[in-house]
């Protein structure tokens, strides 16, 4: 009874605070000032079969990039096509994936954040993900990613993206993925 009850005020202090992400990083070094991440909790959990029957389960997240820099950001990302396993899950294939699809503030209650993840999939399942982008001083870049694994997770799934100086790292259950930059253009 004290979890429900803890378990619920919890949830009433999400929703009265308006915090609908799950992890943000404020960056305020000299690489990388002005610069704020956020993270969303997961969305999914659903399976997908692709044409030849092989079946995956999926996950998608956004991400929020906000630029309150004097200067430009150029935003890269590159997730390969390959599967690839962490130590928390070593009998599990994981893939990532960054939809081209844009994310808005207006889709954060929408399944899956809005995003068609079912023709997404269908049309990108062997494709490798990139993401090159510029975001101007003083806006925002919202943007989704996908993870799918071949088998069911035991216990929560948890990523996002975040800064090493200028080196950007996708975190998946604490684990670390080196997969591109955000550098300060002046």
């Amino acid at each position: 009874m004290k979890f429900l009850i803890a378990f619920t005020l919890f949830l009433l202090s999400n929703t009265i605070t308006g915090q609908n992400f799950h992890t943000e990083f404020k960056y305020g070094n000299e690489i990388n000032n002005g610069i704020t991440i956020q993270n969303s909790y997961p969305r999914g959990g659903q399976r997908f079969t692709t044409i030849n029957g092989k079946e995956y389960i999926y996950v998608t997240f956004w991400t929020c990039v906000t630029n309150k820099a004097s200067s430009d950001l150029e935003l890269e990302i590159d997730f390969s096509a390959n599967p690839f396993v962490i130590p928390s899950e070593p009998n599990i294939n994981f893939k990532l994936f960054i939809p081209s699809d844009k994310m808005t503030l207006n889709k954060s209650k929408l399944p899956n954040y809005g995003l068609d993840i079912i023709s997404f999939l269908s049309e990108n399942i062997n494709e490798l993900s990139k993401l090159n982008t510029v975001i101007k001083p003083n806006s925002s870049y919202f943007f989704y990613s996908v993870i799918i694994s071949d088998k069911g997770v035991n216990g929560p799934i948890r990523a996002g993206f975040e800064l090493n100086n200028d080196e950007l790292i996708y975190r998946l259950n604490n684990f670390e993925i080196s997969c591109g930059k955000i550098v300060i253009r002046n």
